[in-house]
């Protein structure tokens, strides 16, 4: 799960090498649950709200200067994808939520080359929560919600990743469990596209 915060100076000035020189770079955290899902199901004790599959009806019924353009994009071809697992809940004819795992590959921004899972991980993709619902931890229930789904399908480790300086997401997957297994930078220098990660030292773990 890679979720970006509002721009900081660091955030300003990899925008402006970006435009500029074709360059920046970004550190990443790994993160890993093997998960126990008596733990899950404790956690999701009382949780009464109704997640749906996500739909394109649903998205289109979100917050449309978010759900646009390539993010718009992004949603309808992964909604199209067997690897990838939407969930949204809808509020008052709204869609206040929406989260994402998929099961096959490791997603990473810039990246086009994929980067395959082990055939019993799944990884956590981003979220978003509509405003008026932020407050209600539901980022926190929904992490629990998507490893339960990917315990039902024989997917016992879990893994997430965080952008450096993403506090709160870094906070909600250290309350759902995760351990930090190390750090990777990706991004690109005068065009040429970089990544640091080795996954496969951390699939031995």
């Amino acid at each position: 799960m890679i979720i970006y915060k509002e721009h900081s100076l660091k955030d300003v000035v990899n925008i402006l090498l970006s435009k500029y020189l074709a360059t920046e770079w970004h550190k990443m955290h790994y993160l890993r649950l093997n998960t126990n899902i008596e733990t899950v199901q404790q956690k999701l004790e009382g949780f009464d709200i109704n997640v749906q599959p996500l739909s394109l009806e649903m998205v289109l019924h979100g917050d449309q200067s978010v759900f646009r353009g390539e993010k718009l994009e992004l949603y309808k071809k992964r909604l199209k994808d067997p690897a990838y697992h939407g969930y949204g809940i809808m509020e008052n004819g709204k869609l206040i939520y929406s989260t994402w795992f998929s099961t096959e590959n490791l997603g990473l921004p810039i990246i086009t080359k994929k980067i395959p899972l082990m055939s019993n991980e799944g990884l956590l993709e981003d979220s978003y929560c509509a405003p008026s619902a932020r407050g209600r931890g539901l980022h926190g229930k929904m992490n629990f919600f998507r490893i339960k789904k990917l315990h039902e399908i024989s997917k016992d480790r879990v893994i997430a990743i965080v952008l450096d300086g993403n506090v709160p997401a870094m906070k909600v997957q250290m309350k759902s469990g995760f351990e930090e297994l190390g750090i990777f930078y990706l991004g690109r220098i005068f065009g040429v596209k970089f990544c640091t990660l080795k996954k496969g030292k951390y699939d031995e773990r």
